[in-house]
């Protein structure tokens, strides 16, 4: 019986090293492959979890243009313009073809302010050829992290306060993002009141010294003779 009960704490022994072996190998091993990579910003990101809040402010943009020249943007004030920040990065494949349509007028009544990463992670000279006519590009680390955005490309509405965002990698969701975000805004029932809201327009342009058939209207456009 005692040569049970020796043989039986002699096995007990052998396995309680055998597993304190592997907790260190196995602690060994976490060490040198560490922690994992954050995700690929180019690759297609997961819908943002919704923020807390029905409508948060939206954060000043300081940044400054792919030619040097320092930008701060306020979206401050009840009847600020909407404005679609579009996150973008000139390596992201998805990117490609928001660089190239989005200077186009297909979201009428929002005004677009392009927002890339600093220059510590874009190249300026690259940036400007990606720039599309008539729409600002801001090079702004700082921004990103303000928005807590977490790929390219992330697409956020803003008025004064912060009315929708997400991940859109095409015109229809972009623009799916944009509609509903209005909708609920009430900029949505505010444009349906047709003549009125086009005087309060007009009226805001003559008081920046903006008349209509102004060349700054139509970016792009010559001039005619």
């Amino acid at each position: 019986m005692a040569a049970l009960v020796s043989v039986e704490t002699v096995l007990l022994v052998v396995l309680l090293v055998l597993v304190a072996g592997l907790l260190r190998s196995h602690a060994e091993l976490l060490r040198r492959v560490g922690p994992a990579p954050d995700r690929d910003p180019a690759l297609p990101q997961p819908p943002a979890a919704p923020r807390a809040g029905a409508a948060l402010g939206a954060a000043p943009l300081q940044g400054t243009t792919p030619q040097g020249e320092p930008v701060a943007l306020s979206f401050a004030g009840p009847s600020a313009t909407p404005t679609l920040l579009a996150f973008l990065t000139s390596g992201c494949g998805t990117c490609a073809g928001f660089w190239e349509t989005l200077g186009e007028p297909r979201l009428p009544g929002v005004q677009t302010v392009i927002v890339t990463r600093g220059s510590d992670r874009e190249q300026p000279a690259r940036l400007g050829s990606l720039a599309p006519e008539g729409v600002p590009v801001v090079m702004s680390s700082a921004a990103w992290e303000d928005y807590s955005v977490p790929g390219a490309p992330y697409f956020v509405l803003v008025d004064g306060h912060i009315r929708g965002e997400g991940v859109a990698t095409g015109w229809s969701a972009l623009a799916s993002l944009v509609g509903d975000a209005l909708a609920d805004a009430g900029w949505a029932s505010q444009s349906a009141r047709g003549p009125e809201r086009a005087a309060q327009v007009e009226a805001k342009l003559a008081a920046g010294g903006i008349r209509p058939g102004d060349p700054s209207l139509y970016p792009g456009r010559v001039p005619a003779p």
